[in-house]
């Protein structure tokens, strides 16, 4: 994580990592948490920004005061008034309206962005740990000690998800896309069903146990005004380092079994399926137009084409969309852009969202929005909030998608979104 603190100070750990963080994660500190490297960073609660729909409108508040920008303006107007690094969340429907997109009614008062501005953070990698701030003054590590725990007990937690709809449902859903696809409405359509049920336990505790089951490298754990953000992806949404922009979108799965074989010859059939390579070449061409429309002339180019990538529960195909971003690009104009992500919507952008806007069950909420951070010069890392359960008390919602094309069978479409169920229920 490339954030360019001012100040960074050795931190002993007072018991292992993470497990000492659980008291601030209760208390509403925000973590980001990379699996492969163990890489996290627990920030604590701060200048927030919030967007909440009115019931006719977006209205953003900076810690309590009203804006008067635009969303996604507003954002922008906090990192140039307050440099320092802003670590949150924004929602699917936020960013179609952002874009122009068509989207589900939302009811009034639905959460549409929520960002906290990050002073200090705990920073650790690889078992090391360092406090960061980008204040004048640097991290107090004795104020530090006293947040976290020498202790590292964790309770039990169990989950009962159930699908919103059932086999002969998606089935339809399915089958209707690929009448709109025949007909020339669209090419690929990204169809997402939600799962409900019921937390038991802590929610802490049940992110832990994620986290450490599922290794995501976009991994975070957000208190977002009395809704917790469990986020377990794997799809880095979009990257800016100075010129560098880049979007690493995943379409095609296949099961990780640990069996060394049969995970080989399904890596390749996954890497040779004509429906997979078709729907993913589709999307790529959405992700580079999106990226040319905020890029230098010329320079929007697809790197590592279709490389299947496993992770603890799947594989994927993924791919990586470069480009140079042209000169003067803001923040508001690069998101609106490339929000919402086009793995997820499908091609064309707004046929698509206008028939999941009748065809899903309810709002996606952030799932399938954009989770990261973003620094004060305008570097940031996005990753698309895929494998995400949204908590409420003791609800919980995890959504699961899939690309549909005119090739997709639908009951192969239909044990897809549970395979993908294991990311949070483990098995």
């Amino acid at each position: 994580m490339d954030l360019a603190p001012r100040h960074r100070l050795p931190f002993p750990l007072p018991a292992p990592w993470p497990a000492c963080a659980q008291g601030l994660l209760r208390s509403g500190a925000a973590w980001l948490h990379t699996g492969d490297t163990g890489e996290g960073l627990l920030g604590l609660p701060g200048m927030a920004l919030k967007t909440t729909w009115t019931g006719e409108t977006w209205t953003t508040t900076l810690n309590g005061k009203p804006q008067p920008e635009s969303p996604w303006e507003a954002l922008e107007g906090a990192l140039r008034r307050h440099p320092f690094p802003w670590v949150g969340a924004a929602t699917f429907e936020l960013a179609c309206d952002e874009a122009g997109l068509p989207r589900k009614p939302l009811p009034e008062g639905q959460l549409g962005q929520h960002w906290l501005g990050l002073q200090e953070a705990l920073h650790v990698k690889d078992g090391a740990a360092e406090l960061w701030s980008w204040g004048a003054t640097p991290p107090d590590p004795i104020a530090w000690q006293a947040h976290l725990s020498p202790t590292c007990a964790l309770g039990r937690v169990s989950v009962d998800l159930a699908s919103d709809w059932g086999p002969s449902q998606h089935r339809s859903a399915v089958e209707t896309i690929q009448s709109r696809i025949l007909e020339g409405g669209f090419y690929v359509a990204n169809l997402c069903v939600p799962f409900t049920g019921r937390l038991s336990g802590d929610p802490v505790t049940f992110a832990l146990s994620c986290f450490r089951r599922a290794r995501p490298p976009f991994g975070a754990l957000l208190e977002l005004g009395g809704l917790r953000l469990l986020s377990l992806s794997m799809e880095r949404l979009l990257a800016r380092r100075g010129e560098r922009l880049w979007s690493q979108p995943i379409k095609g799965s296949a099961p990780l079994t640990g069996d060394p074989a049969l995970d080989a010859a399904a890596a390749k059939a996954l890497a040779t399926d004509p429906k997979e390579r078709a729907e993913h070449t589709m999307i790529l061409d959405l992700i580079r137009n999106d990226l040319g429309r905020v890029a230098r002339s010329g320079s929007v180019q697809v790197i590592r084409p279709m490389t299947v990538e496993p992770y603890p529960t799947v594989q994927h195909l993924v791919s990586t969309v470069e480009a140079a971003a042209k000169p003067g690009l803001g923040l508001a104009e690069l998101l609106r852009a490339v929000l919402p992500g086009g793995s997820i919507t499908g091609a064309p952008k707004h046929a698509v969202c206008r028939h999941l806007a009748g065809a899903e069950a309810a709002p996606r909420g952030f799932y399938c929005g954009a989770v990261g951070w973003i620094a004060p010069n305008g570097d940031l890392d996005l990753a698309l909030p895929i494998r995400t359960a949204q908590i409420q008390g003791e609800q919980l919602t995890y959504w699961a998608g899939g690309g549909i094309t005119r090739r997709s069978d639908p009951q192969r479409e239909w044990e897809e979104l549970h395979l993908k169920t294991r990311a949070l229920l483990g098995g």
